[in-house]
């Protein structure tokens, strides 16, 4: 009887905890939750096949880069994967839409063989098996400072070509972030700046520390009619548009060359190999997703090697591009805030983005009694350990910017079933 109550009780705690995977993007005068629809720790010691498939969605070579993805340049440690940049010459089988016969012509190159080519670099991408639609998209990451070395996390919609870069970088550019999106018609219409003059969106914005020195985070809006940009929680640009295609996810690191796109790239000081690391990949919906989770469950306690006196990113915004940032539309932006699981009894809280100030957590029975309160002021990670209260549905309530985010979440306490009564 003892074992039938206890599998019951953690099918309790596994339904509720599904449904205390939120985060809220949170306004000066109101708040929007989101659900967690798609993620990737990378805990794994290697990649998850259902998620992810290694190289682009159309292919693993980039002809006019001279570089090829490969599997064996994703390395997985320490609850992350390394995307591993190498000078090496790598020979591959190029398949038919992969050949780039401008470049070939251009450069005055061939194919070996049996459709075969050598390229000068090797690295590592991966692009998710699914496509999205609309949500909200971030990633923990660390770039490098080294020249060419061309990271980026973005969406693609295949054809039409639709895409959304939520960031690109470059390592002799290690303090700014590259925000931009392409598409057939429409996108390079964009008009901003001077005289309304600017017809190409895309911008590089400033930090206030180089993205290799330490850990930060991506993310991005995607709706029907708009994208936001963010830099650690904070906004950073703004597009005004439609994207019709779902698309897939990307994160890559690539290698820029001199006369190709992207440039400069590598010179003689660059270092190799090197590596572009993410922490995790997160994308977010506005509808309940526990039902698309519930096979997928994992706690998201953070490794001490990728966190360091709970802070979650080193850098800031430092400075706005106008013809990118829509006063208007973003002024109102304060950050966001995470609330996440970890086995057992304990939940993650997270914040990103301009100072909150002091932020009031209480935990409240469901008689309504408030059992535990926690008082947060500067703080980018807590833990919340709720050990020592009875098994039973619970409510979290978080106070901020005077507001009030609400979310039901269990606690389950084998010594003390029964006691919530």
């Amino acid at each position: 009887m003892f074992r039938i109550n206890i599998s019951l009780i953690f099918l309790f705690f596994l339904t509720f905890q599904l449904n205390a995977q939120i985060m809220w993007t949170v306004k000066k005068d109101t708040a929007q939750k989101w659900y967690l629809q798609f993620d990737d720790e990378f805990n794994a010691n290697e990649l998850d096949q259902k998620n992810w498939r290694s190289g682009y969605p159309w292919g693993n070579v980039i002809m006019n880069l001279d570089l090829v993805y490969k599997p064996d340049n994703l390395v997985f440690k320490d609850g992350t994967i390394e995307m591993i940049a190498k000078k090496e010459k790598a020979t591959t089988v190029v398949n038919q839409w992969e050949v780039d016969q401008t470049y070939l012509k251009k450069y005055n190159k061939s194919l070996i063989g049996n459709n075969q080519y050598e390229f000068d670099y090797s690295s590592g991408a991966i692009s998710s098996n699914r496509k999205f639609k609309y949500g909200y998209f971030e990633m923990r990451f660390k770039a490098n400072n080294e020249k060419g070395v061309w990271p980026a996390f973005w969406l693609f919609g295949g054809e039409p070509n639709e895409e959304i870069d939520f960031y690109e970088g470059k390592g002799e550019r290690g303090n700014q972030v590259h925000i931009d999106v392409h598409c057939p018609k429409g996108c390079d219409d964009f008009k901003g700046g001077f005289l309304n003059l600017k017809k190409n969106f895309g911008a590089w914005i400033k930090a206030d520390n180089s993205l290799g020195d330490g850990w930060n985070i991506i993310s991005g809006e995607w709706q029907p009619n708009y994208i936001k940009f963010f830099l650690n929680g904070e906004p950073i640009g703004y597009f005004e548009g439609e994207f019709k295609t779902a698309q897939n996810l990307i994160v890559n690191s690539a290698i820029a060359k001199d006369k190709e796109a992207f440039k400069p790239g590598p010179d003689a000081n660059t270092k190799w190999p090197n590596s572009f690391i993410v922490d995790y990949v997160r994308v977010w919906s506005q509808s309940d997703s526990a039902d698309i989770n519930r096979d997928n469950y994992q706690p998201y306690e953070f490794s001490k090697l990728t966190i360091v006196n709970d802070n979650l990113y080193d850098t800031k915004p430092s400075g706005k591009v106008k013809f990118v940032y829509n006063k208007k539309e973003l002024a109102n932006e304060l950050g966001t805030i995470t609330l996440l699981p970890i086995l057992y009894n304990k939940y993650s809280i997270s914040f990103q983005g301009n100072s909150f100030g002091k932020v009031q957590v209480d935990v409240f029975d469901r008689f309504n009694a408030k059992v535990a309160g926690f008082g947060l002021e500067n703080v980018e990670y807590y833990i919340m350990d709720l050990s020592a209260l009875p098994t039973g549905p619970y409510k979290v309530k978080i106070n901020v910017a005077g507001q009030v985010l609400e979310q039901d979440i269990p606690v389950i306490n084998p010594e003390k079933v029964g006691e919530q009564e």
